[in-house]
């Protein structure tokens, strides 16, 4: 019998833990404030992060610093309407640091540690600036600021997840030349044209952006690769 109980003991111990999904509000409160709540948190590889707007204020999720080995750029669509969410599976241990774009300037930031913290050195600062100002701009591709509508830029890459209720795709996206963007991970809103039923994770698709704010692109079409 006590044979039994340590082995089991045993087993139990070596299981590894379900992966879990956290929530981290966006929120701007009654004087103006905006922060993440939590703003440091503490995860472990394989849970995900989900980042939730808590009023129609906008908001926008980028990673700034992550571990050496992320070769993609963490960052969501701008988050307008109260209850929009990204969300973003942890894999590779380490440090990230975050904030949202808009409210940069007033402190709007926050620590994720996946696993274990990372050392120093073990880390690397992401050009999202760079992008962003690509952006606004308009330095990709016509060397002019593009108005909603006009821009129609073409990309390649790997469906992450699909709700078609909600008419949303995440993309994992080869670099998009056109608009200066690296390989990422994004949540986009597709048309209503676009039928998402046939689409599932792991699907190679090419799609077709168009700008419908100032830096926010729905997808317009969207086909399997051959």
């Amino acid at each position: 019998m006590k044979k039994f109980l340590l082995t089991t003991a045993l087993m139990l111990a070596a299981a590894p833990a379900f992966a879990k999904e956290v929530i981290v509000k966006e929120i701007t409160d009654a004087n103006g404030k905006a922060y993440f709540s939590p703003d440091k948190l503490t995860v472990q590889p394989g849970d995900t992060v989900t980042f939730e707007n808590a009023q129609d204020s906008p908001h926008e999720v980028m990673f700034i610093n992550v571990p050496k080995q992320v070769d993609e750029m963490i960052m969501s669509p701008m988050q307008n309407k109260k209850g929009d969410k990204f969300s973003y599976t942890f894999t590779i241990p380490g440090t990230y640091q975050f904030h949202c774009h808009p409210h940069e300037a007033a402190g709007m930031k926050g620590t994720l540690i996946v696993g274990q913290a990372s050392k120093p050195g073990e880390t690397k600062a992401t050009d999202h600036h760079k992008l962003t100002k690509k952006l606004e701009d308009g330095e990709a591709a016509t060397n002019t600021k593009p108005t909603a509508g006009s821009s129609m830029p073409q990309g390649i890459g790997k469906v992450i997840s699909v709700n078609a209720e909600k008419h949303t795709i995440k993309l994992k996206h080869d670099p998009i030349k056109a608009l200066g963007w690296p390989v990422m991970t994004m949540l986009f809103t597709a048309d209503s044209s676009v039928d998402l039923s046939g689409y599932q994770p792991g699907d190679e698709v090419s799609f077709t952006l168009k700008l419908v704010g100032k830096d926010d692109y729905t997808v317009i079409n969207l086909k399997k690769s051959q």
